[in-house]
Order: structure tokens, then sequence, then C-alpha cells
């Protein structure tokens, strides 16, 4: 298995995120590469609002050089890590800007329907309370996107590094890498979309197919012929 891996950070050693990160990858890395990025230094280019990408016109955002390797490893990997640590009840700004520039790949627009294929992972910890808004910036993105199931994997760490852990959050920890992993073998076997990314596709094909959204959309749907069929059963 394939993984791509997002840090919303470049701290490593006392970092929970990144270190339940490392646990859950060697639960499932096996024979397969891990690629990482490091925000905000492999994405440093803030969305403008300039509206190329959502025009049909993304390789002229100034953040398309930085998003191509991005992208890429995403395209090539089954999974994909988001370790996301609280702040202020949301994610991490640097976390916000990757997401904003994949505006255009929300199934509403020009998704790459072989995300149906895909899982992914949020990893989120806190120091005190907003794990269930900050895992909702990123699920928003992931089921838009068209990835087939998201698992939320939060700790509450106070305000403890990780080698200051107390055993009672360590062992929490290590039942809920296991658990996360065994779910994403699970459906690995035989992956299907979640209820709700089903919903979503159905609702964007029933309008891209009747020509209700922007020109430049609907022609991207009918061109790489995502108006017919269930893409999730499909070669693509």
């Amino acid at each position: 298995m394939n993984i791509t891996v997002i840090y919303s950070t470049g701290r490593k050693g006392s970092s929970s995120t990144y270190q339940i990160a490392q646990m859950l990858i060697k639960e499932l890395l096996e024979d397969g590469t891990c690629f990482e990025f490091q925000l905000p230094k492999d994405m440093p280019h803030i969305c403008t609002g300039c509206y190329a990408c959502i025009h049909g016109q993304e390789q002229k955002c100034g953040g398309a050089t930085a998003m191509a390797p991005i992208l890429t490893a995403m395209e090539e990997s089954q999974l994909i890590l988001f370790c996301a640590p609280t702040y202020v009840f949301h994610i991490p700004g640097q976390m916000k800007t990757l997401l904003d520039h994949f505006a255009y790949r929300w199934m509403v627009h020009r998704p790459d329907l072989s995300f149906l294929k895909k899982q992914a992972v949020i990893i989120n910890t806190a120091g005190g309370g907003g794990m269930r808004s900050t895992l909702r910036d990123i699920k928003d993105s992931t089921e838009n996107w068209g990835i087939a199931r998201t698992y939320c994997l939060s700790q509450s760490v106070w305000n403890y590094t990780w080698k200051e852990l107390p055993v009672s959050f360590q062992n929490s920890i290590q039942i809920k890498v296991k658990r996360t992993a065994r779910k994403v073998r699970h459906h690995a076997k035989h992956l299907t979309p979640s209820c709700k990314v089903r919903c979503l596709f159905m609702l964007y094909r029933f309008l891209h197919k009747h020509q209700k959204m922007s020109a430049v959309d609907d022609a991207y749907w009918q061109k790489k012929r995502y108006t017919t069929g269930t893409p999730w059963k499909a070669n693509l």
C-alpha cells in the first residue's frame, strides 16, 4: 500500500500527530512507498482567490508548481494521511491553504474520480477542545473530493509533549492506531465509497449530465465519461 502523508508542521520528536502517523504508517505501509510532505515548506503559496482553477486554468495558479508533486503522490497512493493538530478549534492555517488549492477538485467541479478507490485518515491531537471542528475542516474536503472512506483518529494530549505522555494516553493511542489500521485493511479488500460520498456523486452526476453547472465543469464530466456508470467499479 502506497501512502501519502501531509504534516501540518515541521515538528517531529515532540509532536504527537507526527508520532501517531509514524505508528500508523508502520502498521500499513508494508511493501509500499511513503510520500511525505511538510507544510508550509512544501506548499507555501496562499490562495489569492484568482479563480484560475475554477475556470479550468489551474496551471496559471501561483501554487501550481508546488501542488504538482503532492497531486502526483496522492494519485499513486491508496491511503492519504492528514496530520492536523487543533489550532484555536480548527486546522492550522497552512493545512487550510493546501485544501484551498483543491477547490477545483471537488466533485461539483472537476474531480479525479480515481479517488473513489482511495482511503484517508485524519490524525488529530488537541490540548483541549475543538477536535470535532478540526476533523470537519478536512473531512468536508476528502468527502467532496470523492475519497471512498475517511477515518478520524483523535487524541486529547493536554499540554504534554510526546515524550511526556502519561501511560494511559499512550495506551489509548495504541488502541486507536490498531483499530484504524484494521478498518483500512478491511475496506481495502473490497473498497466502496461511503453512503455520503455515493450520494454526493449521484447528485453531481445528475447536475452535470443535464448541464446544470458551469460549462467548463459540465464539459469535463462529459469528456471523462463520469456521467454514466459507477466509477468505483470501473478501471479509472
